[in-house]
C-alpha cells in the first residue's frame, strides 16, 4: 500500500506545473494562464491591490487555488511569489549597450534577441541611462546587472540573450604539447549558454600549444592552451657572450624550458652546466 501511494505521489509531482518565485504582470487580476499559459482552464488567481506595483504571497495559498479546480501545482522549490507590475519603458539603449559590449569580445557573435527584466516596478529610464555589468558577465548568456537612480540608489535588472558564437574545437585527440595549428581544430557555431574560461574565438597569433591532453570535439578556452616558449628542453641554442664590446657566441643544449627574459640552465659541449637568460627565439645570454 505503501508503495502504491509513494508511486502514485511521484506520478503527481512529475506531471504538476512548477511555480516559479517571479511573475511579471500588466493587469491587476491574474489568472491561471498568466501563470501556465499552455493550462487548459482559465479562472482567477488572485487580484493584486491598485495601489501596490510589487505584490508577495504565499506559494500555497495558489496552490489551493489550482487544486480547487483539479490540478496540481508543484511547489517544493517555491515558498513565496513575488507579482511585479510590467514596466512601461523602452529597454532599448540597454539592450544596445549590452549587444555593443558582447560584440567587443565576440565580434561574429549572432544575437537572435536579448531580454531585460527589471527586479521590481521602474517608471522611467533615461536614454542616458548605463548599466554596470560584472567583469565576466560575457561568459554567461543570463546574469543581473544593475543601473543607478537619479538618486544615486541601485535598481537590479536580470538580462537573457538568446544567441550563437563560432569557437575553436579540437578535431582529433590531443596530447600535451602539441602544437595549436588549423590541423587539428575547427570553428563550431554553438548556442550560447555559458563559459567557464575565455573561449578561443580564432588562431592566436604566437604559436601555442596544449596544455593537456584533450578529447576529439572538445571547445577550447585560454586555460587549454599556452604560448610556446623561445626554448624548449633539449633544444640546440646560441649562446652570447659579451665582454669588451665583443659578442662571443657559442652552442649549447637547453636543459629547460624557457619565455623571454627567463633564466634557465643550459649544458656546453663538454658537459659543464651554466645559467643563461633567454632573449630570443633559441637565443640565450650567457649570466
Amino acid at each position: 500500500m505503501y508503495l502504491i501511494l509513494l508511486l502514485i505521489t511521484s506520478f503527481l509531482t512529475l506531471n504538476a506545473y512548477q511555480l516559479a518565485e517571479n511573475y511579471v504582470y500588466k493587469n491587476a487580476i491574474i489568472y491561471s494562464i498568466d501563470l501556465f499559459p499552455e493550462i487548459p482552464q482559465k479562472f482567477e488567481i488572485l487580484k493584486i491591490p491598485s495601489d501596490k506595483d510589487q505584490y508577495r504571497i504565499d506559494a500555497q495559498i495558489i496552490t489551493k487555488t489550482f487544486e480547487l479546480h483539479g490540478i496540481a501545482i508543484d511547489t517544493s522549490k517555491t515558498r513565496y511569489v513575488n507579482f511585479t507590475k510590467q514596466s512601461p519603458i523602452d529597454f532599448t539603449p540597454l539592450k544596445i549597450q549590452l549587444e555593443s559590449m558582447l560584440r567587443e569580445h565576440y565580434p561574429s557573435i549572432q544575437i537572435e534577441e536579448i531580454t531585460i527584466t527589471p527586479r521590481g516596478y521602474l517608471s522611467a529610464l533615461s536614454k542616458e541611462t548605463r548599466g554596470v555589468f560584472d567583469g565576466r558577465f560575457y561568459q554567461h548568456a543570463k546574469g543581473t546587472f544593475y543601473i543607478l537612480t537619479p538618486q544615486g540608489l541601485r535598481h537590479y535588472l536580470d538580462y537573457s540573450v538568446v544567441a550563437t558564437i563560432s569557437v575553436l574545437h579540437t578535431t582529433q585527440k590531443i596530447t600535451r604539447r602539441e602544437r595549436l595549428s588549423g590541423f587539428n581544430t575547427l570553428l563550431k557555431p554553438i548556442h550560447f549558454v555559458s563559459f567557464k574560461d575565455d573561449p578561443i574565438l580564432r588562431l592566436p597569433d604566437q604559436p601555442s600549444r596544449y596544455r593537456s591532453n584533450l578529447k576529439p570535439g572538445q571547445l577550447l578556452t585560454l586555460r587549454n592552451i599556452e604560448t610556446i616558449p623561445l626554448v624548449l628542453k633539449n633544444e640546440k641554442v646560441v649562446v652570447e657572450v659579451k665582454s669588451d664590446g665583443l659578442v662571443v657566441e657559442f652552442g649549447a643544449t637547453a636543459t629547460q624550458e624557457g619565455s623571454l627574459y627567463d633564466i634557465i640552465t643550459i649544458q656546453k659541449s663538454d658537459g659543464k652546466r651554466i645559467k643563461a637568460k633567454v632573449i630570443g627565439e633559441n637565443r640565450v645570454e650567457f649570466q
